[in-house]
């Protein structure tokens, strides 16, 4: 059996000559009478047991597998490619693999000992703050990290300009964050300086928006969407904006592209195996200077390790690892450097 070409309706969902290789060759190894039900489709809203996903056919429900549910690898995420098989006398379809991912969009978990998957297969990442109390350098660039990890090109997207009579300053530290990442300043609200922003969605990319809540990610989707999508919220009295968003929803952008609104992030913790296996030298040397020898670094005064945390030369995530990696707590913390 030869497959079919991609039809001009996965290309736009972005489609790509890797993914056509890795169906040819699980086509190949089906059963024959399976293969002519067998589809890819993109996965757009993700449940307990089922998904939702964009085929070149429309879009459709489709339930997964018993051992796909079990396997936090295999569990398909908002972006990723999937085999649908068609089912017999039901409209319903069974995702039958996972597609490889092109790129993984995934935060530490556990101390950083283990990944949750946000999103897949995503080309580009943009990173929304505004120049409130949400501006948090330290935070931003663990955003900016955690993007770079994961395949994706960052863009820092610098919203609610008019909250601030000097918006430069905020863009000057955002791009020493990235120096080679796009660099906007917008006022999602009145649509002043989104020519820039959308210039990164066109036909077969995938966008996802990522930042804290009330920084204006909804607004922002709206104005890329030129309609009232996603719902927004007005002030709190602190004058941060209000958290809308609940859940990961996938948009198709007028003129070409796909656009992910996350929720709000507080803050993500970097996943970067290879990292977190060759963090313990790094935060021995700086538990050195620690004002107590057998710190705990869990809040004793004088702890360098916790003033690193603070200044963002290390996450807490990856303190936790160290320390559930390190052998039983040892007795004696708390007496000064001699």
């Amino acid at each position: 059996m030869t497959p079919a070409p991609p039809t001009p309706e996965l290309l736009a969902l972005g489609w790509t000559d890797d993914l056509q290789e890795a169906l040819n060759a699980a086509l190949k190894v089906a059963a024959p009478d399976d293969r002519p039900g067998l589809h890819p489709a993109r996965v757009a809203g993700v449940g307990r047991s089922s998904l939702r996903l964009w085929a070149a056919d429309g879009e459709h429900d489709a339930l997964l597998t018993g051992a796909m549910r079990q396997d936090p690898d295999t569990q398909p995420v908002m972006g990723d490619w999937v085999i649908a098989q068609t089912l017999a006398d039901t409209p319903e379809r069974r995702v039958t693999a996972l597609l490889p991912r092109r790129t993984t969009f995934a935060r530490a978990v556990n101390g950083g000992l283990g990944r949750q998957v946000i999103t897949a297969n995503v080309d580009t990442v943009l990173i929304v703050t505004a120049p409130d109390q949400d501006f948090d350098l330290p935070r931003l660039g663990r955003y900016v990290a955690a993007v770079q990890a994961s395949g994706a090109q960052p863009a820092l997207i610098l919203n609610k300009t008019d909250l601030t009579p000097d918006p430069q300053r905020y863009l000057t530290e955002l791009g020493a964050l990235a120096p080679d990442a796009p660099l906007h300043a917008v006022n999602a609200r009145t649509g002043d300086g989104l020519g820039g922003v959308r210039a990164l969605l066109s036909p077969g990319l995938t966008a996802a928006l990522i930042g804290s809540s009330g920084v204006g990610k909804s607004t922002l989707t709206n104005a890329l969407l030129g309609r009232e999508a996603a719902q927004t919220g007005g002030l709190m009295a602190e004058g941060l904006g209000r958290h809308t968003t609940t859940a990961r929803t996938l948009y198709r952008v007028p003129g070409g592209g796909l656009l992910v609104d996350n929720p709000g992030l507080r803050d993500i913790a970097v996943w970067d195996p290879e990292g977190v296996a060759a963090d313990p030298a790094r935060i021995e040397e700086i538990a050195a200077d620690c004002r107590y020898r057998k710190c705990t670094h869990t809040g004793e005064p004088g702890c360098a390790v916790q003033r690193a945390v603070a200044r963002g030369e290390i996450s807490a995530e990856q303190v936790q690892a160290y320390q559930a990696r390190r052998a039983p707590a040892r007795r004696g913390a708390g007496r000064p450097r001699r």
